[in-house]
């Protein structure tokens, strides 16, 4: 139940700079302005515009940031939001209290319909995505289910776009080439209710999502990770680590979306995802037990 924390990496950029790079691109290109306008507009080079974009830098001065977001459209409380999230260029790195954060390892994105558009975003733009579920997660899901599993009184945070979200989002596509392990908790097997027949061919459906893998690991991969022991990563949750804009970030998505790097705790929950990965069933039998577990749910639904 212990996964083996390795030792800091590189220190890696605030989550707060990841996001909100990520989040100016997006808005800037759903307004339908070039960086080269933008640069112009606000009186700085593109190549600073672009840097942003990529989170190589971080920008300094709030009141270019404030520029920036009203030209993509972005009104108050939101740009106020994101320009006191801007952390400063040279940040503490000592470590404090149990989950061993730094100042800035952590940000938490409370704008509402803004924070759920920007956690689909991140799930969507990052090159690489490990994520641990209770239930299929976007994107592997059948029409009826994903009905079942986005009703209101069942989900309170989407995690596709829908309606009431900002539209910008809508625009996201998953970026090409995305390489993405999810691992499923075993009671996905169990978990149905009285929605037997509509969960059977869920289950069918992740299991010719198997059959389409790509022998070389590029692209999606699923995989069910057994009860038979307690693993760290199962007294976290649904947690993800994602690689967006070539840094590591630890997401999760609770009363609302949170994002964490380079910080004890984010190291523990990559370990987890890994350590995790280890214990997993196999291709070939996460394929077997995901057709008779829809054998079995076919049969309750005929009963």
């Amino acid at each position: 139940m212990h996964a083996v924390v390795p030792p800091p990496a590189e220190t890696l950029k605030p989550p707060a700079q990841i996001m909100i790079a990520l989040y100016l691109r997006l808005v800037r290109e759903a307004r339908g302005i070039n960086q080269a306008k933008a640069a112009d507009l606000l009186g700085v080079a593109i190549s600073a515009v672009s840097r942003w974009e990529r989170a190589e830098t971080p920008i300094q001065r709030p009141d270019i940031l404030r520029a920036l977001l009203r030209l993509y459209g972005v009104k108050n409380p939101h740009k106020e939001f994101l320009v006191q999230s801007l952390p400063p260029k040279r940040r503490d790195r000592v470590e404090y209290g149990l989950a061993r954060r730094a100042l800035h390892d952590h940000w938490a994105d409370v704008a509402e319909a803004e924070a759920t558009a920007r956690y689909i975003a991140v799930m969507r733009s990052a090159s690489e995505v490990i994520e641990f579920c209770m239930r299929p997660p976007a994107g592997l899901r059948t029409q009826a289910y994903e009905q079942l599993v986005l009703a209101p009184e069942i989900c309170a945070i989407p995690d596709v776009p829908v309606l009431g979200l900002p539209t910008w989002v809508h625009r996201v596509d998953r970026a090409p080439g995305q390489r993405r392990t999810v691992i499923l908790d075993e009671v996905v097997l169990t978990q149905g209710g009285n929605h037997a027949a509509v969960v059977a061919g869920q289950l069918r459906h992740l299991a010719a999502l198997i059959d389409q893998e790509d022998p070389a690991g590029v692209g999606l991969r699923v995989r069910i990770l057994p009860m038979s022991q307690v693993l760290f990563i199962t007294t976290v949750g649904p947690v993800a680590e994602v690689t967006l804009l070539g840094q590591r970030m630890v997401a999760s998505v609770g009363l609302f979306p949170s994002y964490e790097t380079g910080s004890g705790a984010a190291r523990s929950v990559s370990a987890g995802l890994r350590e995790a990965l280890d214990e997993v069933w196999s291709r070939e039998e996460t394929r077997a037990r995901l057709v008779s577990a829809a054998e079995v749910m076919e049969r309750r639904a005929a009963s």
